[in-house]
């Protein structure tokens, strides 16, 4: 796809993994847990929005809708700890690993 604003949304999943990598350097033992359920919850979130099956202009739409729910979705997993600062890159990493299950076409 040569949309622009797709190939700009690939290139911020993309960065997600490794984002989420440095935010777990430094983090403790609760810290790692948070991030794991966050990842999880994110995944699962995602997965119930798009279906089974999907094509790329259905995850960027989603990514464009992302902002409206994701937030919450994480911060309800990693309750009670608080930490804004990883929404972004969990959410990318999520949009990422979804890519591994576009429909061709």
């Amino acid at each position: 796809m040569s949309d622009p604003g797709v190939v700009s949304a690939q290139m911020e999943w993309a960065e997600g993994p490794v984002r989420v990598r440095r935010l777990r350097r430094g983090l403790d033992a609760r810290g790692l847990a948070a991030v794991d359920r966050a990842e999880r919850a994110l995944a699962t979130a995602l997965a119930r929005r798009l279906g089974p099956s999907y094509r790329l202009t259905d995850l960027y739409r989603e990514y464009g809708d992302s902002e409206r729910w994701a937030r919450d979705v994480v911060a309800e997993a990693m309750a009670p700890l608080r930490m804004p600062a990883a929404v972004a890159p969990l959410v990318d990493a999520a949009f990422d690993h979804a890519q591994g299950g576009l429909r061709p076409g």
